[in-house]
């Protein structure tokens, strides 16, 4: 009874004491009572232990459907008092609350779609009460906009008509975005309130350029926009929802479509252009970073003209003050994870950089190297980049950071070469100095690691560069662990890459010095372990390379990391050679040092060969794994490799007993798998043989069952007989070109049975026709990426390379200065493609002629 009473008579209280009364304990209560009228429990108490009245459901409401139908009554009643709201709307009469409980239970009762629909009626009403007298006021706190406006986005979300109401009324696209808005960033009371409002109101304007590119056109030119990217976007930390609308909001400004007008590409271009000064003139980079970086990668994207445009507003100064504020975040806030955002730092500037370039290359502005150079802060950014190659650094930034220094130096090459070449070779040279393990970072390369750390709290003690490698760091030799080879590989490749592209930089600008060289030879004997060839392609070849200096290469016989390098190969990492870039660049230069190793290391190398020679045997007779025994040719080979390398420059006298023992026990171990070899060939060649002569026959007969076919069929067509009561059968046949032919079978014809295996003939357990050796050894990917060249000096000369084009090592992209090669004086180097036993015996037979000799 009081239910019913209380349902049927709300046109005499609800009003009254929900928004006219000024009490607001009694709007309060008469808000409580509204929703206690609804017949479910659960319901009720929702909305009074919910401290936000303004936040809507969490999870969805179950009601029944007298529940229901009692909720659409309060509701619709509720919607025809949007009319009679604006009466309260006067501030200096009746204050900015009254209407705040009225809008809570409005907001209370939408549960599903079906209340957002019925609010479509009333949309008139509702943009009465908010312009002008609830938009306009200069109020900075103004509850019941904020509850108005919470309430409006709430209805739209999901609801696409409701949106359609307001895009396809031209005065609410007029004066909707006239909304006055205070960002007083100290007044905690207008920060809070604008938490609530702002993100519902630039939500509703979000979901309109969604729906309508017209009113996002005309949204872009308005002021106030403009103004909430200058005053809003830049204070991420207090309005973080509010940010994230404004930024989805422009990405939706600077989008174009297929059939997007002239006009509209016109305006999008003068909105970009405006939107990107505004962030590079008018914020502080170093304080509103993260404004800018998320500014800058939605207004540039992938358009040349824009990049351009950037960098004649101070983009690279800017983003060099975003960087330096990032740089130190890492390495000081403990708490603070600005990995992403340095990532966007280094890749914007790497990609105007990368722009400038083929700029200057194409020669299309001639202003384009003035803007470059009045960067004064460049050569800093480039040393502050080294302090980001170490092992506490995610593989993100390292790859990122790489990126960057490579634009750095082929955009600005002697500034670069002169800044940051001392950097490493003072590096390098201290820590080969000290010659200890360095202590590393939680992303140094770790056996039995599975993935990457996406995040970690232990930081680096201060900003350094950590490129370097001792053995004693190593926990296993190549090729024990592949998993760990691929991870120190990806670790330390893309440093020894870009030490190849400074040299290369040098030698096309005719300005390779002996702190260039030192520090090539020096980064290839820390990556002898790592069997990494670019130290050894790069100087096969300058050695085949005319208009190259040749004191380089005296610069280099000179270097003690040079005699270090060769050293540490012959004796620790002889199976490197089994790179071909490595032996051949052994054939060259060895012979120009063989006296400074040969007569330090000359008797210690010929005990260490015995040794592996002995060792060798042993693994050779009692290793069962193929993948082992694929590691012990590899090594096999290349022992075999490095007294080729020192016998053909120092025939030995004599050779000790056990060195000659295992010699002739390899050439003979390998010929007879050789004649194995040959014999399963034959066999092979045999069945081959027998299979082809079996098809012949059964095409011959089928051929003949078809011509049977036909004339049978050609009979019937002329006799016309009954159809018979029983169906032919037919078998599937497969033709010899693959395809399947339905014919019918021969009752007698039958199938021959297939031969059984025959038994292996017994002998060396080793017979597995595995890829080369050089298959097995050249893994190291080559750059693909395809720019301009900028050069301070003489440009290099497009030259056919030293290495054939199926050549596996690593190759210099377009982009990455090559060193050119005289086709007479340069020699291809060809990839010998053996089987590893073919290769033993030939090794060996080649090191008996040289000690006859």
């Amino acid at each position: 009874m009081a239910l019913t009473w209380t349902l049927q008579n709300m046109d005499a209280w609800v009003e009254p004491f929900l928004i006219a009364f000024s009490n607001v304990r009694v709007r309060n209560a008469a808000a409580m009572l509204l929703v206690s009228l609804v017949p479910n429990s659960s319901f009720r108490a929702s909305f009074r232990t919910n401290r936000n009245i303004l936040s809507p459901h969490k999870e969805p409401v179950m009601l029944s459907e007298d529940a229901l139908g009692v909720l659409h009554e309060v509701y619709t009643h509720l919607l025809k008092l949007l009319a009679k709201a604006r009466s309260y709307v006067d501030a200096p009469t009746h204050g900015t609350l009254k209407l705040v409980l009225y809008f809570a239970v409005l907001n209370y009762c939408l549960i599903s779609r079906t209340e957002k629909q019925m609010f479509s009626r009333y949309f008139n009403d509702l943009w009465a009460l908010f312009q002008p007298k609830l938009s306009e006021p200069p109020i900075a706190v103004h509850h019941n906009k904020q509850a108005m406006l919470v309430f409006w986005h709430q209805v739209c979300l999901d609801c696409p008509d409701n949106v359609k109401l307001i895009v396809s009324n031209t005065n609410v696209t007029k004066n909707i975005a006239f909304n006055y808005i205070l960002a007083d960033h100290d007044d905690q009371e207008v920060v809070v309130i604008n938490r609530t409002m702002l993100p519902a109101y630039y939500g509703i304007l979000r979901m309109c350029c969604q729906q309508s590119r017209a009113f996002t056109r005309q949204l872009a030119q308005h002021q106030n926009i403009r103004w909430a990217f200058k005053n809003i976007t830049p204070h991420p930390s207090q309005y973080t929802v509010a940010v994230d609308e404004l930024f989805r909001m422009m990405q939706l400004m600077v989008t174009s479509y297929p059939d997007s007008t002239e006009e509209e590409l016109k305006a999008i271009t003068n909105f970009r252009r405006s939107t990107m000064q505004l962030y590079l003139q008018e914020l502080d980079a170093r304080a509103m970073w993260q404004a800018l970086t998320m500014a800058l990668k939605i207004l540039l994207m992938d358009n040349h003209d824009d990049r351009i445009f950037a960098l004649h507003h101070g983009g690279l100064p800017a983003l060099h003050e975003a960087f330096n504020t990032l740089h130190m975040m890492h390495h000081e806030a403990t708490a603070c994870h600005v990995t992403d955002e340095i990532i966007l730092v280094l890749t914007l500037v790497t990609q105007i950089l990368t722009t400038a370039r083929k700029c200057i290359a194409e020669k299309k502005t001639v202003d384009v190297k003035l803007h470059l150079t009045s960067w004064k802060e460049r050569c800093e950014f480039a040393r502050k980049l080294l302090t980001l190659l170490n092992s506490y650094s995610p593989p993100d930034i390292r790859q990122a950071t790489f990126e960057c220094l490579r634009e750095m130096v082929l955009t600005f090459q002697t500034e670069c070469m002169q800044t940051i070449v001392p950097v490493l070779v003072q590096a390098h040279s201290v820590f080969q100095e000290n010659n200890l393990p360095i202590t590393t970072g939680p992303y140094f390369p770790k056996t039995g690691q599975k993935g990457l750390m996406q995040k970690s709290n232990i930081r680096s003690p201060r900003p350094q560069f950590q490129m370097f490698l001792h053995s004693n760091q190593l926990e296993s030799s190549k090729g024990v662990d592949p998993v760990y080879d691929a991870a120190l590989h990806d670790f330390y490749d893309p440093y020894h890459h870009f030490v190849d592209l400074l040299f290369r930089v040098a030698v096309n600008q005719q300005n390779v010095t002996e702190a260039v060289v030192t520090l090539s030879a020096m980064v290839a004997y820390e990556g002898v372990p790592l069997h990494m060839p670019y130290f050894a392609k790069l100087w096969y070849e300058i050695y085949h390379t005319e208009h190259v200096d040749r004191r380089c290469v005296t610069m280099l016989c000179s270097s003690s990391s040079f005699i270090d390098y060769v050293d540490a190969v012959l004796v620790d990492e002889r199976k490197s050679l089994n790179n071909q870039h490595i032996y051949q660049f052994f054939c060259t230069y060895f012979p120009k040092v063989y006296q400074q190793v040969l007569n330090d290391q000359g008797q210690s190398l010929i005990n260490n060969l015995v040794n592996s020679v002995e060792a060798n045997r042993i693994s050779l007779e009692n290793t069962v794994s193929e993948k082992e025994l694929d590691q012990v040719w590899l090594t096999i080979n290349g022992d075999l490799r490095a007294m080729q390398i020192m016998f053909s420059v120092q025939p030995p006298k004599q050779l000790p007993a056990s060195l000659m023992e295992g010699l002739k026990h390899y050439q003979q171990f390998g010929q007879s798998l050789q004649r194995q070899q040959q014999a399963d060939e034959a066999d092979a060649a045999s069945k081959d043989e027998k299979t082809g002569t079996a098809e012949a026959k059964t095409e011959a007969v089928t051929t003949e069952l078809e011509a049977q076919e036909e004339q049978q069929a050609e009979d019937n067509d002329k006799e016309k007989p009954l159809q018979s009561e029983k169906t032919p059968v037919k078998r599937r046949r497969l033709s010899s070109r693959g395809d399947t032919e339905e014919t019918p079978v021969p009752a007698a014809s039958t199938s021959k049975k297939a031969a059984a295996p025959k038994p292996e003939k017994p002998g060396p357990r080793c017979k597995r026709n595995i890829s080369s050796i050089d298959e097995a050894e050249d893994q190291q990917p080559s750059c693909s990426k395809d720019c301009g060249q900028l050069s301070s000096g003489p440009q290099c000369t497009k030259a056919p390379p030293s290495l054939s084009d199926n050549d596996d090592g690593p190759t210099a992209s377009s982009e990455v200065p090559e060193v050119a090669h005289s086709p007479k004086t340069a020699p291809p180097l060809v990839k010998e493609k053996q089987l590893p036993v073919d290769m033993v015996v030939k090794n060996v037979d080649v090191i008996f002629r040289l000690m006859n000799k």
